[in-house]
């Protein structure tokens, strides 16, 4: 079974999948925004019901969202602990990482989300929080930035990864680093029946919430395809740290 990391993903918007289309949108319905918002406002602990590919996953409770340092993957820990300067924390949620980086480290960090109620939630935290698009991001001026708990995820297909890989190295210095995670899923074949022909990291997500469901397009992006895409957008290799099941942590220089 998928271990925890894969499940934490930020989802987004309205995207045209090759022969068929997915319609997910957060005017009509954001799940991990409601379970968010409802954990931190009730105390909520009704879990998100998780498919990938038709197969049944892991429940995810949304107590996941408001986690603290002690709780955190090992990986999670050391880029906690390695980031300083101005920090962008892309897909943010409802903020623990920044969090832990403004109360704990008094580092100067802001988040972007997109979904409406996790980028409230985070405000309500004391986070400096952008609630849009990873699309709209411009140049600015960050040390250091990182997109974690699959991050790769948020771009939902190759060609979109070009374009997310472009923007973060736009709100980098030069000399900037990047921090960002993926997984090589080829091992879940087993029992993730093939979707997609073109490339098997291309995955179907639903999520059910209180019987509200959402299904939308999800990457996973093999260590080898996503090197070769980051040097592409003026990155290059710093460490690459292996953890289980293929998951994988790329730590990425601003060169030009």
């Amino acid at each position: 079974m998928l271990s925890t990391h894969l499940l934490d993903c930020k989802f987004r918007y309205l995207v045209a999948g090759k022969g068929k289309k997915f319609i997910f949108g957060y005017m009509n319905v954001d799940i991990l925004g409601n379970a968010v918002d409802n954990y931190w406002r009730k105390g909520d602990t009704t879990p998100v019901k998780i498919w990938i590919n038709g197969h049944r996953e892991p429940d995810m409770n949304p107590q996941i969202f408001f986690r603290k340092f002690p709780s955190m993957l090992g990986y999670e820990k050391l880029v906690m602990k390695a980031v300083e300067g101005r920090v962008l924390d892309l897909g943010c949620s409802a903020g623990c990482h920044a969090f832990y980086l403004k109360n704990a480290r008094g580092i100067e960090v802001e988040g972007v989300e997109l979904s409406p109620k996790a980028a409230q939630v985070a405000k309500e935290r004391g986070i400096v929080v952008h609630q849009m698009d990873w699309k709209g991001l411009s140049k600015s001026n960050f040390d250091q930035a990182f997109a974690l708990m699959n991050g790769m995820g948020l771009a939902q297909s190759l060609e979109e990864l070009d374009l997310l890989l472009n923007k973060l190295n736009l709100c980098l210095k030069k000399g900037g680093v990047l921090w960002i995670d993926s997984t090589d899923v080829t091992y879940a074949e087993a029992y993730w029946p093939m979707k997609n022909k073109e490339y098997f990291g291309l995955v179907e997500f639903q999520l059910e919430y209180k019987k509200k469901k959402q299904c939308f397009p999800w990457l996973f992006v093999d260590r080898k395809t996503a090197m070769k895409k980051a040097r592409r957008a003026g990155f290059s290799m710093v460490d690459c740290k292996l953890e289980k099941n293929g998951h994988y942590l790329l730590q990425l220089r601003k060169i030009r």
